[in-house]
Protein backbone atom coordinates (compact mmCIF):
# COMPACT_ATOMS: atom_id res chain seq x y z
CA UNK A 1 0.00 0.00 0.00
CA UNK A 2 1.34 3.41 -0.99
CA UNK A 3 2.19 5.54 2.06
CA UNK A 4 3.30 8.70 0.30
CA UNK A 5 2.32 12.12 1.64
CA UNK A 6 1.54 14.82 -0.90
CA UNK A 7 1.24 18.60 -0.84
CA UNK A 8 -1.06 20.10 -3.49
CA UNK A 9 -0.10 23.69 -4.30
CA UNK A 10 -3.00 25.67 -5.71
CA UNK A 11 -6.63 25.05 -4.83
CA UNK A 12 -8.50 26.08 -7.93
CA UNK A 13 -10.56 23.57 -9.91
CA UNK A 14 -7.60 21.37 -10.89
CA UNK A 15 -5.99 21.48 -7.44
CA UNK A 16 -9.29 20.46 -5.85
CA UNK A 17 -9.65 17.60 -8.31
CA UNK A 18 -6.21 16.31 -7.33
CA UNK A 19 -7.10 16.60 -3.64
CA UNK A 20 -10.37 14.70 -4.08
CA UNK A 21 -8.65 11.95 -6.08
CA UNK A 22 -5.94 11.65 -3.44
CA UNK A 23 -8.65 11.40 -0.79
CA UNK A 24 -10.38 8.65 -2.78
CA UNK A 25 -7.09 6.73 -2.83
CA UNK A 26 -6.78 7.03 0.95
CA UNK A 27 -3.56 9.05 0.69
CA UNK A 28 -2.54 11.76 3.10
CA UNK A 29 -2.39 15.18 1.49
CA UNK A 30 -2.36 18.87 2.33
CA UNK A 31 -3.99 21.71 0.43
CA UNK A 32 -1.59 24.65 0.07
CA UNK A 33 -3.60 27.63 -1.20
CA UNK A 34 -2.17 30.75 -2.78
CA UNK A 35 -3.96 32.91 -0.20
CA UNK A 36 -4.04 32.11 3.52
CA UNK A 37 -7.59 33.46 3.56
CA UNK A 38 -8.59 30.20 1.84
CA UNK A 39 -7.40 27.99 4.70
CA UNK A 40 -10.62 28.03 6.72
CA UNK A 41 -12.80 27.40 3.67
CA UNK A 42 -10.67 24.40 2.72
CA UNK A 43 -10.81 23.05 6.28
CA UNK A 44 -14.59 23.34 6.15
CA UNK A 45 -14.53 21.23 2.98
CA UNK A 46 -12.73 18.52 4.92
CA UNK A 47 -9.20 18.99 3.59
CA UNK A 48 -6.04 19.03 5.67
CA UNK A 49 -4.27 22.33 5.02
CA UNK A 50 -0.84 23.89 5.22
CA UNK A 51 -0.08 27.59 4.93
CA UNK A 52 3.04 26.91 2.87
CA UNK A 53 5.06 24.18 1.22
CA UNK A 54 7.55 24.42 4.09
CA UNK A 55 4.79 23.71 6.60
CA UNK A 56 3.59 20.74 4.53
CA UNK A 57 7.16 19.41 4.45
CA UNK A 58 7.43 19.74 8.24
CA UNK A 59 4.29 17.63 8.51
CA UNK A 60 5.83 14.94 6.36
CA UNK A 61 5.06 15.74 2.70
CA UNK A 62 7.67 14.24 0.35
CA UNK A 63 5.78 14.78 -2.93
CA UNK A 64 4.16 17.89 -4.37
CA UNK A 65 1.62 18.52 -7.09
CA UNK A 66 1.97 22.01 -8.53
CA UNK A 67 -1.51 23.12 -9.62
CA UNK A 68 -1.17 26.88 -9.16
CA UNK A 69 -1.57 29.46 -11.93
CA UNK A 70 0.89 28.91 -14.77
CA UNK A 71 2.85 32.06 -13.90
CA UNK A 72 3.64 30.52 -10.48
CA UNK A 73 4.64 27.04 -11.66
CA UNK A 74 8.39 27.65 -11.87
CA UNK A 75 8.69 29.41 -8.49
CA UNK A 76 6.46 26.90 -6.70
CA UNK A 77 8.34 23.98 -8.26
CA UNK A 78 11.69 25.37 -7.17
CA UNK A 79 10.43 25.84 -3.61
CA UNK A 80 9.32 22.21 -3.53
CA UNK A 81 12.61 20.97 -5.00
CA UNK A 82 14.55 22.87 -2.33
CA UNK A 83 12.46 21.01 0.28
CA UNK A 84 13.50 17.66 -1.21
CA UNK A 85 10.21 16.82 -2.88
CA UNK A 86 9.50 14.94 -6.11
CA UNK A 87 7.07 16.83 -8.33
CA UNK A 88 4.14 16.55 -10.68
CA UNK A 89 3.67 19.96 -12.33
CA UNK A 90 0.39 20.72 -14.05
CA UNK A 91 0.63 21.54 -17.74
CA UNK A 92 2.08 23.73 -19.06
CA UNK A 93 5.36 23.19 -17.22
CA UNK A 94 5.92 26.98 -17.08
CA UNK A 95 5.09 30.14 -19.03
CA UNK A 96 7.93 29.55 -21.49
CA UNK A 97 10.83 27.24 -22.23
CA UNK A 98 13.45 29.31 -20.39
CA UNK A 99 11.50 29.16 -17.12
CA UNK A 100 10.82 25.44 -17.53
CA UNK A 101 14.47 24.71 -18.29
CA UNK A 102 15.59 26.39 -15.06
CA UNK A 103 13.32 24.04 -13.08
CA UNK A 104 14.46 21.00 -15.05
CA UNK A 105 18.14 21.80 -14.44
CA UNK A 106 17.52 22.38 -10.74
CA UNK A 107 15.77 19.00 -10.45
CA UNK A 108 18.72 17.31 -12.16
CA UNK A 109 21.20 19.01 -9.83
CA UNK A 110 19.21 17.99 -6.74
CA UNK A 111 18.52 14.50 -8.16
CA UNK A 112 14.77 14.86 -7.75
CA UNK A 113 12.09 13.30 -9.97
CA UNK A 114 9.82 15.72 -11.83
CA UNK A 115 7.00 15.10 -14.31
CA UNK A 116 4.43 17.19 -16.17
CA UNK A 117 0.70 16.45 -15.77
CA UNK A 118 -0.39 15.71 -19.33
CA UNK A 119 -3.29 13.60 -18.16
CA UNK A 120 -4.67 12.70 -21.61
CA UNK A 121 -1.83 10.19 -21.93
CA UNK A 122 -3.85 8.09 -19.48
CA UNK A 123 -7.00 8.16 -21.60
CA UNK A 124 -7.93 4.62 -22.69
CA UNK A 125 -9.20 5.95 -26.01
CA UNK A 126 -6.01 7.89 -26.79
CA UNK A 127 -3.84 4.93 -25.81
CA UNK A 128 -5.95 2.70 -28.08
CA UNK A 129 -5.35 5.17 -30.92
CA UNK A 130 -1.61 4.90 -30.32
CA UNK A 131 -1.77 1.08 -30.25
CA UNK A 132 -3.91 0.84 -33.41
CA UNK A 133 -1.83 3.33 -35.39
CA UNK A 134 0.51 0.77 -37.10
CA UNK A 135 -2.54 -0.78 -38.77
CA UNK A 136 -2.92 2.17 -41.15
CA UNK A 137 0.60 1.63 -42.51
CA UNK A 138 2.87 4.55 -43.33
CA UNK A 139 1.39 7.70 -41.81
CA UNK A 140 1.49 10.68 -44.15
CA UNK A 141 -0.46 13.34 -42.29
CA UNK A 142 -2.34 14.09 -39.07
CA UNK A 143 -5.04 16.67 -38.38
CA UNK A 144 -5.69 17.71 -34.77
CA UNK A 145 -8.48 20.05 -33.70
CA UNK A 146 -9.24 21.27 -30.18
CA UNK A 147 -11.96 23.89 -30.23
CA UNK A 148 -14.35 25.14 -27.57
CA UNK A 149 -15.90 28.31 -26.16
CA UNK A 150 -13.91 29.83 -23.29
CA UNK A 151 -16.93 31.49 -21.57
CA UNK A 152 -18.47 28.02 -21.16
CA UNK A 153 -15.45 26.52 -19.39
CA UNK A 154 -16.29 27.61 -15.84
CA UNK A 155 -19.95 28.66 -15.57
CA UNK A 156 -20.56 31.25 -12.90
CA UNK A 157 -17.08 32.76 -13.19
CA UNK A 158 -15.98 35.65 -15.38
CA UNK A 159 -13.69 34.02 -17.95
CA UNK A 160 -11.95 37.37 -18.50
CA UNK A 161 -10.52 37.11 -14.97
CA UNK A 162 -9.13 33.60 -15.51
CA UNK A 163 -5.49 32.80 -16.21
CA UNK A 164 -6.62 31.53 -19.64
CA UNK A 165 -7.43 35.12 -20.66
CA UNK A 166 -4.09 36.60 -19.59
CA UNK A 167 -1.46 37.25 -22.22
CA UNK A 168 1.48 36.30 -19.98
CA UNK A 169 0.18 32.86 -18.93
CA UNK A 170 -2.87 31.97 -20.98
CA UNK A 171 -4.04 31.76 -24.55
CA UNK A 172 -4.86 28.66 -26.55
CA UNK A 173 -1.23 27.76 -27.19
CA UNK A 174 -0.39 27.20 -23.51
CA UNK A 175 -3.89 26.25 -22.35
CA UNK A 176 -4.26 23.54 -25.00
CA UNK A 177 -0.68 22.29 -24.86
CA UNK A 178 -2.17 18.81 -24.34
CA UNK A 179 -2.53 18.70 -28.13
CA UNK A 180 1.16 19.47 -28.66
CA UNK A 181 2.07 16.89 -26.03
CA UNK A 182 0.15 13.95 -27.45
CA UNK A 183 1.04 14.86 -31.04
CA UNK A 184 4.76 14.63 -30.22
CA UNK A 185 4.28 11.61 -27.91
CA UNK A 186 2.67 9.66 -30.71
CA UNK A 187 4.33 11.00 -33.89
CA UNK A 188 7.66 12.50 -32.82
CA UNK A 189 9.21 15.96 -32.75
CA UNK A 190 9.58 18.59 -35.48
CA UNK A 191 12.77 20.42 -36.37
CA UNK A 192 10.90 23.46 -37.74
CA UNK A 193 7.34 24.75 -37.83
CA UNK A 194 5.07 27.49 -39.09
CA UNK A 195 2.25 29.02 -37.06
CA UNK A 196 -0.33 31.77 -36.92
CA UNK A 197 -1.76 33.09 -33.66
CA UNK A 198 -4.65 35.54 -33.63
CA UNK A 199 -6.74 37.53 -31.22
CA UNK A 200 -9.84 38.49 -33.19
CA UNK A 201 -11.22 40.64 -30.36
CA UNK A 202 -14.28 38.40 -30.00
CA UNK A 203 -13.86 37.54 -26.31
CA UNK A 204 -12.32 40.75 -25.00
CA UNK A 205 -9.21 39.00 -23.62
CA UNK A 206 -5.49 39.75 -23.86
CA UNK A 207 -4.30 36.30 -24.97
CA UNK A 208 -4.62 34.69 -28.39
CA UNK A 209 -8.03 33.20 -29.14
CA UNK A 210 -6.97 31.03 -32.08
CA UNK A 211 -3.83 29.25 -33.30
CA UNK A 212 -2.92 27.12 -36.29
CA UNK A 213 0.39 25.19 -36.35
CA UNK A 214 1.98 23.04 -39.01
CA UNK A 215 5.14 20.91 -38.88
CA UNK A 216 6.80 17.80 -40.25
CA UNK A 217 8.37 15.20 -37.97
CA UNK A 218 11.64 13.38 -38.52
CA UNK A 219 9.53 10.44 -39.74
CA UNK A 220 8.04 12.70 -42.48
CA UNK A 221 4.62 12.88 -40.83
CA UNK A 222 2.89 16.20 -41.59
CA UNK A 223 1.04 17.44 -38.49
CA UNK A 224 -1.43 20.32 -38.43
CA UNK A 225 -3.20 21.64 -35.33
CA UNK A 226 -6.10 24.06 -34.95
CA UNK A 227 -6.77 25.43 -31.46
CA UNK A 228 -9.40 27.97 -30.48
CA UNK A 229 -11.51 29.45 -27.68
CA UNK A 230 -14.27 30.55 -30.10
CA UNK A 231 -16.21 27.44 -31.10
CA UNK A 232 -19.63 27.08 -29.48
CA UNK A 233 -19.75 23.35 -30.24
CA UNK A 234 -16.80 21.68 -28.42
CA UNK A 235 -14.54 19.52 -30.56
CA UNK A 236 -11.42 17.50 -29.72
CA UNK A 237 -10.37 15.18 -32.52
CA UNK A 238 -7.31 13.68 -34.19
CA UNK A 239 -7.27 11.88 -37.54
CA UNK A 240 -4.22 10.14 -38.97
CA UNK A 241 -4.08 9.32 -42.69
CA UNK A 242 -1.89 6.42 -43.83
CA UNK A 243 -1.10 4.10 -46.72
CA UNK A 244 -3.73 1.55 -45.60
CA UNK A 245 -6.49 3.85 -44.39
CA UNK A 246 -7.25 6.29 -41.60
CA UNK A 247 -7.60 6.30 -37.82
CA UNK A 248 -9.67 8.81 -35.85
CA UNK A 249 -9.88 9.68 -32.14
CA UNK A 250 -12.71 11.64 -30.55
CA UNK A 251 -11.54 12.94 -27.20
CA UNK A 252 -14.96 14.14 -26.08
CA UNK A 253 -16.88 10.96 -26.87
CA UNK A 254 -13.87 8.76 -26.02
CA UNK A 255 -14.10 6.83 -29.27
CA UNK A 256 -11.60 5.44 -31.78
CA UNK A 257 -12.56 4.62 -35.37
CA UNK A 258 -10.44 2.65 -37.85
CA UNK A 259 -11.15 2.61 -41.59
CA UNK A 260 -8.97 0.41 -43.81
CA UNK A 261 -9.28 0.18 -47.59
CA UNK A 262 -11.63 -2.64 -48.61
CA UNK A 263 -12.59 -3.53 -45.02
CA UNK A 264 -15.49 -2.84 -42.72
CA UNK A 265 -15.01 0.05 -40.29
CA UNK A 266 -13.95 -0.85 -36.74
CA UNK A 267 -14.68 1.30 -33.72
CA UNK A 268 -14.36 1.19 -29.95
CA UNK A 269 -15.86 3.35 -27.23
CA UNK A 270 -14.43 3.82 -23.77
CA UNK A 271 -15.95 5.06 -20.50
CA UNK A 272 -15.94 8.82 -20.03
CA UNK A 273 -14.59 8.94 -16.47
CA UNK A 274 -12.43 11.98 -15.84
CA UNK A 275 -11.37 11.10 -12.31
CA UNK A 276 -10.14 7.74 -13.57
CA UNK A 277 -7.39 9.24 -15.71
CA UNK A 278 -6.34 11.56 -12.88
CA UNK A 279 -6.21 8.57 -10.55
CA UNK A 280 -4.05 6.58 -13.00
CA UNK A 281 -1.71 9.53 -13.48
CA UNK A 282 -1.29 10.04 -9.72
CA UNK A 283 -0.57 6.36 -9.13
CA UNK A 284 2.07 6.42 -11.88
CA UNK A 285 3.64 9.56 -10.39
CA UNK A 286 3.79 8.10 -6.90
CA UNK A 287 5.40 5.01 -8.39
CA UNK A 288 8.11 7.34 -9.79
CA UNK A 289 6.91 6.97 -13.38
CA UNK A 290 7.94 3.33 -13.67
CA UNK A 291 6.55 1.69 -16.84
CA UNK A 292 4.06 4.50 -17.44
CA UNK A 293 3.28 7.10 -20.10
CA UNK A 294 3.95 10.02 -17.73
CA UNK A 295 5.27 13.12 -19.49
CA UNK A 296 8.83 13.79 -18.38
CA UNK A 297 10.20 17.19 -17.43
CA UNK A 298 12.35 17.05 -20.55
CA UNK A 299 9.25 16.57 -22.69
CA UNK A 300 7.62 19.48 -20.88
CA UNK A 301 10.57 21.72 -21.74
CA UNK A 302 10.51 20.58 -25.37
CA UNK A 303 6.75 21.19 -25.72
CA UNK A 304 7.31 24.79 -24.57
CA UNK A 305 10.07 25.06 -27.16
CA UNK A 306 7.39 24.38 -29.77
CA UNK A 307 5.18 27.09 -28.23
CA UNK A 308 8.03 29.60 -28.26
CA UNK A 309 8.83 28.80 -31.91
CA UNK A 310 5.13 29.11 -32.82
CA UNK A 311 4.94 32.59 -31.31
CA UNK A 312 8.05 33.67 -33.19
CA UNK A 313 6.76 32.20 -36.45
CA UNK A 314 3.49 34.09 -36.07
CA UNK A 315 5.33 37.34 -35.39
CA UNK A 316 7.77 36.98 -38.32
CA UNK A 317 5.40 35.19 -40.73
CA UNK A 318 8.27 32.77 -41.38
CA UNK A 319 9.10 29.15 -40.68
CA UNK A 320 11.10 28.83 -37.46
CA UNK A 321 13.57 26.30 -36.05
CA UNK A 322 12.49 24.72 -32.77
CA UNK A 323 15.23 25.09 -30.16
CA UNK A 324 14.69 22.26 -27.69
CA UNK A 325 17.59 23.01 -25.30
CA UNK A 326 17.35 19.51 -23.74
Amino acid sequence: MIRNKIAVVGTGSIGLRHLKVLESLGLQSWAVPKRESRLDALKNQGFAVASSLAEAARQGATFAIIASNTSLHADNAKQALELGMDLLVEKPFAVDQKAALSVFEMAQKLERQIYVACVLRFSDALRAFREWLPRIGTVYSVRIECQSYLPDWRPGRDYRESYSAKKEEGGVLLDLIHEIDYATWIFGWPATLTARLENFGVLGIEAEEWAELFWQTEQKVRVSLCLDYLSRIPRRTMTAFGSNGQLAWDGIRQQVRLELAGQAMESSSFPVERDGIYRAQLMAFLDRGSESPLATAQEGVRALGICDAARLSSQTRKEQTVNYLT
